[in-house]
């Protein structure tokens, strides 16, 4: 399906891209798929949950702090039983790791 951006929204696109080491049309994909996105302390949480290798599901996405436009990609841990549960776990896990700071290093 044909999408057309404005000069000014490619930039935009191009940029958030740019930040979170993607091409344009990954950023366009994943986006598509966010499942959950939540705005905490000034930064934004998107997960999305995914069917793991194992058993259950577990939780990947992003943490943006909106000021600097900085975002790390995250695999939250853990296996859970359904895809609620999974994102639940996740944002949870990710307010944890903006708690303490640990947002520059997201999965230690």
């Amino acid at each position: 399906m044909p999408v057309r951006f404005t000069r000014d929204d490619l930039r935009t696109i191009e940029m958030a891209a740019k930040a979170r080491k993607q091409t344009v049309s990954e950023l366009v994909r994943r986006g598509l798929l966010v499942e959950a996105k939540v705005t905490y302390k000034g930064y934004l949480i998107e997960l999305t949950a995914e069917k793991s290798e194992s058993a259950g599901y577990e939780s990947t996405g992003w943490i943006t702090n909106q000021s600097s436009g900085f975002a790390i990609q995250v695999t939250t841990p853990g296996q859970h039983p359904t895809k609620d549960a999974a994102l639940e776990a996740g944002i949870a896990w990710c307010k944890e790791k903006i708690d303490l700071g640990r947002t520059n290093r997201a999965n230690t």
